[in-house]
């Protein structure tokens, strides 16, 4: 009755797991709103994020293009960012990455980043899986994490045959990466999981270190409790041979793969500098000066100091913070409306949006209520993304 009651007890949670796991449902987003609200916005800007078609079969190309910029205001409880990874975010590896270009050079790795650093990038992809899955392109920083950008639902259609994922080697020969020496990588991992399911029933199904633990406890560490019958010989026969068939395992192992594949190079890391953007000519100049947030109503109020040194009125057109752009006539209102050359005035941008609540991007409860961005100044036909950033202060609690 005992040993019943033990083995249920070790089953049991195995058995809820693997119903867990079988029943879950695939996510539909990918922890946007999980992200610290200062994190979101004080860190990267998103712009000008744009995708190629929002339904592509399988095999066809997605094209994501846009500009990602490192802001000024990054926050002071993050290391400073140096490398960072230009990838894409989905629920799986639904689309398979071909090409990326950061500012016009190819980027097949990590590139080096610096605060105040402007990156165009070009990621060309295909359609891997059929089904309908949101796609973010995705700014990975060296100890920072993930920065996730605008993101969008893509459609990938089934085609005769499925997706062939063709690469050609050195020597001439054509493989498919999503099936080459699949056959092989599942029966050695196979061969590999039954030693292991062998020592795990070994130890759990007939021995008093799992079933009575009341008895096991009370044994000092070293003690093996042979006079007890905790650990007999035939547990220590068993377990050299369980070491002896794994070590034969990993030898030949290593002895098919250095016969079949006898021409072998590292895994290759690379790290690159992208080449700088062209500097636009700067006209605009700004100095945040507070943000006034109305949770009640979801409207943001930022007041900035803004000086005009070109030589053309220019207007504030625009807004991005994290992955969202606020445009001039779309939800953002400024006053005054143009600024004169050579004048510096105390410019006031309101946004009313319902996204301030929903994303979570001014919580009322941390210790950091700021809001930080690019403000986007249009004058003669050319535009000037300049950082801001500002405390908030909050008119209710709710």
């Amino acid at each position: 009755m005992r040993h019943t009651w033990g083995l249920t007890r070790v089953l049991a949670p195995m058995l809820a797991l693997l119903f867990i796991l079988g029943t879950v449902g695939v996510a539909f987003a990918h922890g946007e709103r999980a992200q610290e609200g200062f994190l979101r916005m004080k860190t990267v800007a998103w712009q000008d994020v744009r995708f190629s078609a929002t339904s592509v079969k399988q095999g066809e190309q997605l094209i994501i293009t846009g500009k990602v910029k490192v802001l000024e205001s990054w926050p002071a409880t993050l290391e400073k960012p140096v490398q960072a990874y230009l990838n894409v975010s989905a629920s799986g590896p639904h689309l398979v990455m071909k090409e990326r270009y950061v500012n016009g050079a190819p980027a097949p790795a990590a590139i080096f980043v610096e605060v105040g650093g402007v990156y165009e990038f070009k990621m060309v992809l295909d359609g891997r899986t059929p089904g309908y899955w949101h796609v973010h392109p995705t700014f990975f920083v060296l100890h920072t994490g993930g920065l996730l950008g605008p993101g969008q639902w893509t459609t990938v259609t089934e085609v005769p045959g499925g997706y062939q994922n063709k690469v050609t080697l050195l020597d001439g020969k054509v493989i498919n990466l999503d099936t080459y020496a699949s056959g092989w990588v599942f029966w050695f991992s196979f061969l590999g999981f039954i030693p292991g399911v062998w020592w795990m029933l070994w130890w759990t199904l007939k021995h008093r270190t799992v079933t009575n633990l009341a008895v096991t406890s009370q044994i000092p560490l070293n003690d093996p409790g042979e006079d007890i019958g905790l650990i007999t010989k035939a547990d220590h026969r068993t377990s050299t041979l369980i070491v002896v068939v794994s070590v034969i395992l990993l030898a030949l192992g290593w002895l098919y793969m250095d016969r079949a594949w006898p021409t072998r190079i590292p895994q290759q890391v690379l790290r690159i500098t992208p080449p700088q953007l062209p500097e636009p000519v700067k006209f605009a100049q700004v100095k945040g000066l507070g943000a006034i947030y109305d949770p009640k109503k979801d409207t943001l109020i930022l007041e900035s100091q803004v000086t005009n040194t070109g030589n053309q009125p220019m207007k504030l057109v625009g807004f991005t913070t994290s992955n969202l752009t606020f445009s001039e006539g779309k939800g953002l209102v400024a006053e005054p409306a143009t600024v004169d050359p050579g004048r510096t005035v105390k410019l006031k941008m309101t946004i009313q949006d319902r996204v301030w609540s929903d994303e979570r991007l001014i919580p009322l409860d941390k210790p950091q209520m700021g809001v930080a961005g690019l403000l986007v100044f249009e004058s003669g036909g050319k535009q000037n993304a300049v950082t801001t950033e500002a405390h908030v202060r909050p008119t209710s609690f709710r």
